[in-house]
This record gives structure tokens, C-alpha cells and sequence, in this order.
């Protein structure tokens, strides 16, 4: 429909053309001394028209030619462009691939063009460190370092690399160098965290782990996991140190004294003084402020801590724990504890005949290897040595069993 459109346009043109030019009998005159030309109107304009039209297409054909050094650079420009960007593109598959030497190798090839230059040199560093080789991928970062678009990214990339080479000042100081310059990146803050972790720089992990929990970015179970991890190496940090120990323990928050935080903290509490007694006694009973019917395996640790307190009131602890032994389900692990800890305070009082009962019927209950050390202990203040040794001998049996769940002297959670 287009093209017959044009075809009645031109034709309708013509027409009024070839009508003008048959009506239109005029001369032009042109002097020249001493010559005279006279010509029709009508070819003098088609000789104007085309003067017009020679002299259009020369300055056309005189532009071109200046404008060619130019085309010529642009038209090497694109070609370096676009090979540039096939080499980015194959680096980057290589990478993904494993390939780490070929996207090495089309990373130097990328080179060719200013645009992919920087984003190449960074694949290239962190090809370079998969293989291992560190002097190659800081001369790629010093490569990268020329374009200053990619700077946040050589600054993440860095940062990360040398967190996971284990040189965590330098991994620490690119960060600082990113956030010194206003800009907030939740991924960095995750490098931050893990080179902390690493370093033992407890404080700083914390406030780490605290904001990347604000922000929703760490999954809770592993923000749980890293605060206890954190705040028992903080504690430990302190071991034998009462006014470090108790000044600590105040500074940490209430949402925070979880029951595994709790355990460690009543633990150091009790080797460290006699004094802590009052401060264990409450940090164990706030943990335990719920039902019995709903503690969890943890409870057991904490109430083998809270019969070892000292300095507090024997009797307050026995007639709580007597508490809690009204309310404990029937045949748990949880009343074993309870009947545990009842003994464990009542031996350490001397009170032989009620600590045996205690633990005896704890025994009945769950056979754990601690409730057999407490009777072993009890034969022996009371001189009986061969119900000692059988105590003992059945302590090392349970002792010597592979436990179901390894629950102490796991490593320091570290994020992917």
C-alpha cells in the first residue's frame, strides 16, 4: 500500500510538473559582454536544478572524504569492541565452567578493548587465584585498577580473595577502604564477617553478625549459631578474670543468653570463682524459666552446671531443683538431670543417704556416664572402694560408647 502511494505522488507530481512547464513561455537573458544568450524559462530552470544537484553530491563526495580517517578509526574501534566482548563472554563461560586457564586466556584476549578490560582483568584475577597462582592475580588487580567504574567490584573481589587466602588485615583494610568511601554492601559486610571470624576479631564479628541479622541477611539458624559460637570465645577469652567475666556477662543482651551461651558462661563461672556462684544460680534459672516438660537437650547440660554452683545457698538449690522434679515428665532424660543435680547438691553437702537415692533412681532412669561418676564419687567418700570401681568401671563403659551427636567442640560456623 506504501509503494502505491508513492507511485500516485510522483505521478501527480509530474503532471503538474509537465502542466507548468507547457503553460509557462518566458526567456531568460543572460549577458555576457560583448555576447547575448537567450534561453527559455524553462530550460534555465532544469539548468539551476541541476547546477544545485552537482554541487550537493561534490560537497556530499568532499565530506566523505574527510570524514574518512575517522570512519576507518571508529570502524577499528567497534571491531576491537566486539571482539572484546566475544573474548568477556568465553572468559566468563570458562569461569563458570571451571576452565579456570582458558578464562585466563580469553581474559587476556578481552584486553583489546578499554570497555571489557576492567571486568576481564577481574575474571582474570579470580582465575588466577583458583589456580593458586597469587603473584599472577595481584598483577591483575593492578590491572583492573586503571578503570576506576569497576571500583567497588575489584574492591569485593579483592577483599574476598584474600579472605579466603587467610590474609585477613588485607581483606579487613579493602572493606574499610569501601566503607570509608560511603558505600554500604551487604556483601561485604559477609567478608567482613568471615575475616573477623578468622582473625578473632570477636567484637567486630558480633556487630557483623548483629547487623547482617537487622538486615535479614543471614539465615536465622546460623546468625544463632555464630552469636553463641562468638560469645563463648569472648567468655573464654576471659577465663579467670571474675570482674572480666561478670562485666561481660552483663554487657550481653537478653534476647542473646540462649541456653548454649548460658552453659559456657555458668562453666567459667564456676571454675573461675566461688564468688560467681550467685550470678550462675541466676543466669541458669532464667534459661530455665520455662516448664520442664519443655526444655530440650540443652537443659541437661545447665543443670549439671547449676549442681556445681558454689557460694549460694545449698538449700535454695536443692528445693528448686525438688521443684522442677514435681513438673519433669516421668521416664525422661530431663528428670534423670533433675534427679542427677539433686544428688550431685546433696553429695556435695554430704547428705550420702538422700544423694544416693537421687542418684541411684537417676540411674534407673537414663544411664548416663555422669550419674555413674557421682556414685563412684559417693562410694569413695564413703570408704566403699569396690562399689567405687564397679561405678567407675561402668562409667568408662558409657563413657567409651560413640555418641549420638557430636554437641562439644564444634569449629566456628563459617558462612559460604
Amino acid at each position: 500500500m506504501r509503494w502505491l502511494s508513492s507511485s500516485l505522488l510522483l505521478a501527480l507530481l509530474a503532471a503538474l510538473t509537465a502542466l507548468f512547464l507547457r503553460t509557462n513561455l518566458g526567456n531568460v537573458a543572460l549577458f555576457v559582454p560583448p555576447y547575448r544568450v537567450d534561453v527559455s524559462l524553462n530550460l534555465a530552470l532544469l539548468g539551476l536544478v541541476l547546477l544545485l544537484s552537482a554541487v550537493y553530491w561534490a560537497a556530499r563526495v568532499v565530506q566523505k572524504m574527510a570524514d574518512f580517517p575517522e570512519q576507518v578509526r571508529l570502524y577499528r574501534a567497534r571491531r576491537e569492541e566486539i571482539g572484546g566482548n566475544r573474548a568477556l563472554i568465553e572468559s566468563v563461560k570458562n569461569f563458570l565452567e571451571g576452565r579456570f586457564a582458558r578464562a585466563e586466556k580469553s581474559a587476556r584476549a578481552a584486553q583489546s578493548s578499554s570497555t571489557t578490560a576492567g571486568v576481564a582483568a577481574l575474571i582474570g584475577a579470580r582465575s588466577a587465584h583458583r589456580m593458586q597462582e597469587y603473584a599472577r592475580r595481584d598483577e591483575w588487580l593492578d590491572v583492573a585498577e586503571i578503570d576506576t567504574d569497576i571500583e567497588t567490584a575489584r574492591l569485593i573481589a579483592s577483599a574476598e580473595m584474600l579472605t579466603e587466602q587467610r590474609e585477613n588485615d588485607g581483606a579487613l583494610a579493602a572493606i574499610s577502604r569501601l566503607q570509608g568511601e560511603g558505600r554500604r554492601h551487604i556483601h561485604a559486610m559477609r567478608i567482613a564477617l568471615n575475616a573477623n571470624l578468622q582473625s578473632a576479631r570477636w567484637d567486630e564479628a558480633l556487630k557483623a553478625v548483629r547487623l547482617l541479622e537487622k538486615r535479614n541477611a543471614l539465615h536465622p539458624v546460623l546468625a544463632r549459631k555464630l552469636r553463641c559460637s562468638i560469645h563463648r570465645a569472648l567468655m573464654t577469652a576471659q577465663r579467670g578474670d571474675a570482674a572480666a567475666l561478670r562485666a561481660l556477662w552483663q554487657a550481653v543482651p537478653e534476647p542473646e543468653r540462649l541456653p548454649e551461651v548460658v552453659n559456657e558462661a555458668a562453666r567459667l563461672f564456676n571454675d573461675t570463682d566461688t564468688g560467681l556462684g550467685s550470678l550462675a544460680v541466676e543466669a541458669i534459672e532464667a534459661a530455665l524459666r520455662n516448664a520442664p516438660s519443655e526444655w530440650d537437650e540443652s537443659a541437661r547440660d545447665l543443670l549439671d552446671q547449676y549442681a556445681r554452683v558454689q557460694g549460694v545457698p545449698a538449700r535454695d538449690q536443692l528445693e528448686r531443683v525438688e521443684a522442677w522434679l514435681t513438673l519433669a515428665p516421668p521416664r525422661s532424660p530431663i528428670r534423670a538431670a533433675l534427679l542427677r543435680a539433686a544428688g550431685l547438691i546433696c553429695l556435695r553437702e554430704q547428705l550420702w543417704g538422700k544423694s544416693k537415692a537421687y542418684l541411684a533412681e537417676s540411674a534407673g532412669v537414663d544411664a548416663h556416664p555422669s550419674t555413674w561418676m557421682a556414685l563412684a564419687r559417693l562410694a569413695d567418700a564413703i570408704g566403699d572402694e569396690a562399689e567405687s570401681a564397679r561405678y567407675f568401671k561402668q562409667a568408662a563403659l558409657e563413657f567409651a560408647k560413640p555418641p549420638s551427636a557430636p554437641t562439644e567442640g564444634l569449629p566456628l560456623p563459617r558462612l559460604a
